[in-house]
């Protein structure tokens, strides 16, 4: 015959085992909900963000970025091109401003200049003086020789809603860096 006491125990043990089960789901689920909802991961395809991702790269982006932060310089951002194909570059000018390059420096606004010999150290980069459109953003990659970007007719100035996020994390084999590094 089960005393009170044992039946209690027992009880008290399916109870919080049931709580642990139902604690993992929770954060089984608030994972998954932050890997595949906030963030999204990008197959790296080809080099033109040499030498900061390369190919075989896995990225991570940030989809919720551009509902709450402005575009800076600097940003590296996911977005589809026409073709629908998916592609990461830099943001180099914002709107409003305009961007040129001579002689392998990248001038915004006739006073921001930017070294390129990390960026083509083949050839310098020269870029017809072009104003940027409110609402959009003139991108580069990284690679300055692989021309897939902003100077292309086919991409353009990019639309600031055709932006899908801002690269957060950057997974080669198994290291992680920072979008920065």
């Amino acid at each position: 015959m089960e005393t009170r006491s044992v039946r209690f125990r027992k009880e008290h043990q399916r109870q919080n085992t049931l709580r642990w089960i139902f604690a993992g789901l929770i954060g089984l689920a608030l994972v998954l909900l932050i890997l595949f909802g906030w963030f999204s991961p990008v197959y790296v395809a080809d080099e033109s963000m040499l030498p900061t991702l390369e190919k075989g790269d896995t990225i991570f982006y940030d989809r919720l970025f551009r509902h709450f932060h402005e575009f800076e310089r600097g940003d590296m951002v996911v977005f589809c091109d026409s073709s629908g194909s998916i592609l990461i570059k830099r943001i180099v000018a914002l709107s409003g401003e305009s961007v040129e390059a001579k002689d392998g420096v990248l001038i915004i606004d006739g006073r921001y200049g930017l070294d390129e010999h990390r960026y083509s150290p083949t050839e310098p980069l020269d870029i017809p003086k072009t104003r940027v459109p409110e609402g959009k953003v003139f991108v580069l990659s990284d690679d300055r020789n692989f021309g897939e970007d902003s100077r292309n007719r086919r991409i353009g100035c990019l639309d600031t809603g055709s932006i899908l996020g801002v690269v957060r994390v950057r997974l080669r084999g198994f290291l992680i860096f920072s979008h920065d590094s």
